[in-house]
């Protein structure tokens, strides 16, 4: 199987329901408190325009210097210094896309589950790095 592929065409798929980053943003947030209170102030337009495109960034980082670096950045500002994420809120949001997926991608199995996960994980082992990271 084709990791890349097989990802690419579910995320095409979610993409097409015009309430998928919605509903990530909607399962993430009703898994904790915390998550509710850190959305509460955001302008959620912008949020969603951001999460579009660091969903393809964190993808890429198992292919492209350049993803790595920027997920790097991303997972600092998540950090300590910045929005006080933890590492393991990651594992939150990965579940909480997912759900999304499994929702929006009529075509969603366990291949796919897997897909999204062998594309993602090196990408969300680099936040939950740079999260946990002090200066």
């Amino acid at each position: 199987m084709n990791f890349h592929e097989t990802f690419n065409d579910s995320y095409a798929r979610c993409q097409k329901d015009p309430n998928f980053i919605i509903l990530f943003y909607e399962l993430f947030i009703e898994k904790d408190d915390r998550f509710r209170l850190l959305f509460s102030n955001v302008d959620m337009s912008k949020q969603y325009r951001m999460l579009k495109a660091s969903i393809s960034m964190i993808m890429l980082a198992s292919t492209s210097a350049e993803a790595r670096d920027y997920v790097k950045k991303l997972g600092k500002r998540h950090g300590p210094d910045g929005i006080g994420a933890e590492p393991l809120d990651f594992d939150i949001w990965l579940t909480s896309l997912l759900e999304a997926v499994k929702m929006c991608d009529y075509q969603y199995n366990s291949e796919i589950e897997q897909a999204w996960r062998k594309c993602f994980s090196l990408g969300i082992a680099i936040m939950k790095e740079e999260c946990a990271a002090k200066k």
